[in-house]
């Protein structure tokens, strides 16, 4: 039996996740684990241009060219939450 179906990523989980990293939860390794297993990087490709800088950070992250505290850092700063909540609220 093969399974090729996924959920669709689910921004609002997304969102909890970067929260419990911003109130000090979570560690920044876990956090990044926690949004690659919840697929952030397909929500990023279809954000598209806007999104374009995070995608690029992580990337970064991905191949291992950026620490976890550089990533997460950039995250925050790129507005991710901000983009996270426009999916969530659409």
């Amino acid at each position: 039996m093969e399974f090729t179906d996924h959920p669709a990523p689910d921004p609002q989980r997304l969102l909890g996740q970067f929260d419990e990293w911003s109130r000090g939860e979570t560690l920044p390794g876990r956090m990044l684990a926690n949004l690659k297993t919840g697929r952030l990087p397909e929500v990023l490709e279809a954000l598209g241009e806007p999104a374009h800088g995070l995608a690029d950070w992580w990337d970064k992250w991905e191949k291992g060219t950026a620490l976890p505290d550089e990533v997460t850092a950039a995250l925050a700063e790129g507005g991710l939450r901000k983009q996270l909540e426009a999916l969530t609220n659409s």
